[in-house]
């Protein structure tokens, strides 16, 4: 057992994250990542999004183009200005304008200057879609940290689930032992039936852990899209290093890298646009227009159809609106100050959650330091254990206890060992490491 233990702890994993970098990944743990970048329809969602947004981008850079339209006109206006003049012939009467006034044509414009409002527009859908973009990442890193955590989590219960089988064995070849002694009239009944119920514990604790094993496959499952069967299991070995970074050191890490941190910039810089555009809302636009077709109305004959063209240009001022301008810019000053204020949240939280990860990582360290001597002491009992059950000093069952406390010793330093292991992996999240990429 001592032998096993120590084979399996060794290290082929290593987090070291004082040179901030993360160890190799397995290949099945980075397939699992890729096959859930393609399968989870949050990741879908995202996608979209940016697709949607580049679309608002090109829907804003139409407003530097010049807009055309076909314009068709009717109305019957009665009475009309007519006249009669005194001709030598006789008397003429003249219509100044037809009843059915007729008005067929195109008419086109073109923004000349706006100061800069255009502009704006088209840089808010900018910053719009690199937020989405950075949405998406968010959610890529999120998900690759919950399926990392679910697998080796399984692969940590696998480990845990050996350790409950050594001790069903250790317990059964016990009970077969006293079974011997009772027939032999070295014991009573009393002490199988003790046994008895340690086994059932002992197996009950068992299923427990392949319960978990199951639950956490059937997430993973879900995540990925690949069915529970085909989700093999890692082979757990983890080596942990005491060394490392400082907290302002992953402060530092988390400012640069942290995708919370890069989403909170985003919306301040978001903000900082759609103040600009609500300083610039009141100021005049100037455009070019023009228009060509065929109207009636023109003298002498105003019914008939003729040709004609008009250009010019055109400014518009906004004078009063309410104080609707005013408004949407004290609206966006007051949403930039919130934005700010996230930033400061965003990075408050973070340094709270590097603390508890950090105290986390200590309390784990001084369990280990404790639950090693623990594991050196049991192993000296069951030393002594077995010497005094050959000189017949002591029962079986007591044995038995000895050996299940050395079992339950090195389930207890996995434990606090896999625990160290996911603060470390909970500190590469915060700091931003990508590590399917590494």
């Amino acid at each position: 057992m001592k032998t096993y233990f120590k084979t399996f702890v060794v290290g082929v994993l290593v987090l070291a994250l004082k040179n901030v970098s993360i160890a190799q990944t397995p290949t099945s743990l980075t397939t699992l990542v890729q096959q859930s970048f393609q399968h989870f329809p949050k990741l879908k969602e995202a996608e979209q999004l940016i697709k949607a947004g580049e679309l608002r981008v090109d829907v804003a850079k139409t407003a530097l183009l010049p807009y055309v339209n076909a314009n068709a006109s009717y109305s019957y206006v009665a009475p009309t200005m007519k006249a009669t003049l005194p001709l030598p012939e006789g008397t003429r009467e003249i219509q100044f304008m037809p009843n059915h006034n007729l008005n067929v044509g195109v008419s086109a414009g073109y923004g000349l200057y706006d100061f800069g409002k255009t502009d704006l527009t088209i840089r808010q859908a900018q910053e719009n879609v690199l937020s989405a973009r950075h949405t998406l990442e968010l959610n890529h890193h999120n998900l690759a940290y919950q399926i990392a955590q679910l697998y080796y989590t399984i692969a940590f219960l696998e480990k845990s689930k050996q350790v409950q089988q050594d001790v069903i064995q250790t317990s059964e070849s016990v009970l077969k032992q006293i079974s011997q002694r009772v027939q032999n009239g070295d014991a009573l009944e009393f002490d199988i039936v003790s046994q008895q119920v340690k086994l059932k514990l002992a197996q009950n604790r068992k299923v427990d852990f392949q319960n978990q094993i199951d639950k956490q496959k059937i997430t993973l499952s879900y995540l990925t899209g690949l069915p529970v069967s085909e989700i093999a299991s890692a082979d757990l070995a983890l080596t942990l290093d005491p060394h490392l970074p400082t907290k302002e050191a992953l402060t530092q890490l988390f400012n640069a890298n942290n995708k919370d941190v890069q989403l909170a910039k985003d919306r301040i810089q978001s903000a900082e646009t759609e103040v600009a555009i609500a300083a610039k809302a009141h100021l005049p636009t100037l455009m070019l227009t023009g228009s060509a077709g065929e109207k009636n109305g023109y003298m002498p004959n105003v019914n008939q159809l003729r040709f004609n063209i008009a250009a010019g240009l055109s400014v518009t001022v906004p004078l009063y609106a309410g104080k609707r301008y005013d408004i949407q810019r004290k609206a966006a000053l007051v949403n930039l100050e919130a934005t700010k204020y996230n930033l400061e949240a965003v990075n408050a939280t973070l340094q709270k959650d590097v603390e508890m990860v950090l105290t986390d990582l200590k309390s784990n360290e001084q369990r280990l330091e404790n639950v090693r001597i623990q594991v050196t002491q049991a192993e000296r009992a069951l030393a002594l254990a077995q010497n005094r059950l050959q000189n017949g000093t002591i029962t079986a069952v007591e044995l038995d206890n000895a050996q299940t406390s050395i079992e339950e010793a090195r389930l207890a330093e996995l434990t606090y060992q896999f625990q160290w292991f996911i603060n470390q992996l909970e500190l590469k999240r915060l700091t931003g490491d990508e590590f399917w990429k590494n």
